[in-house]
C-alpha cells in the first residue's frame, strides 16, 4: 500500500485531498440554488474536485516512479529555482490587473495582465515565430474566456472603459 512519505509531494497531495473534498461539498450545496444560479459554482467546484484528483495521480504516479521534489527529474522550475524579483513582479502584475478591471473592462485589464506576466516569465530568447504564437494563442484562450464566462455561464463581467 502507498504510504503518504512515499507520495513525490505530501503536502501537495494533502492540499489536492482538502481540494477535492471542498469541491464535492460545493457541488452537494449548490444542488439547492436555481438551475442558472448553480451553473457557475456547480462547474468551477467539478473542475476544482478532478484538478485536485489529477494532482493526487501524478503525485501518486510520479512517489511509485521514485521521483522525490529535489531529484533532477523535477529540480528545474521548483522553489529553489527562479528569483524573487520575477516572484514580486508576478504579484504586482496580478494587483494591476485585480486594480484595472474596473476601470478598462475583463479582456482589456486581462490581455494586458497576461501580456505582463508572460514578460515576467519568459527565461530565454524567443523567436518572432513563438513570440507570434503566445500573442495568438492568448488573445485567443482570453477571447475564449470573456465568451464562455459571459455567454454561456451568463456572469456578469466588469465593462470600464473598454468591452
Amino acid at each position: 500500500m502507498q504510504t503518504l512519505k512515499n507520495v513525490h509531494d505530501p503536502l501537495g497531495t494533502a492540499v489536492a485531498a482538502g481540494f477535492v473534498v471542498l469541491g464535492i461539498v460545493l457541488v452537494y450545496s449548490s444542488q439547492s440554488m436555481s438551475a442558472m444560479g448553480s451553473v457557475f459554482p456547480i462547474t468551477t467546484s467539478s473542475a476544482m474536485a478532478i484538478l485536485g484528483l489529477v494532482l493526487i495521480g501524478r503525485n501518486v504516479v510520479l512517489g511509485l516512479r521514485g521521483i522525490t521534489p529535489g531529484s533532477s527529474a523535477t529540480k528545474e522550475g521548483g522553489i529553489e529555482g527562479g528569483s524573487n524579483l520575477r516572484r514580486i513582479l508576478f504579484v504586482l502584475a496580478m494587483v494591476a490587473w485585480i486594480a484595472l478591471l474596473p476601470v478598462l473592462g475583463f479582456f482589456v485589464a486581462s490581455c494586458l495582465a497576461y501580456f505582463a506576466i508572460m514578460i515576467v516569465s519568459v527565461h530565454e530568447r524567443m523567436s518572432v515565430k513563438e513570440m507570434a504564437l503566445l500573442v495568438i494563442l492568448g488573445l485567443a484562450i482570453l477571447g475564449g474566456f470573456t465568451l464562455l464566462m459571459s455567454e454561456v455561464l451568463l456572469i456578469p463581467m466588469p465593462r470600464g472603459l473598454f468591452f
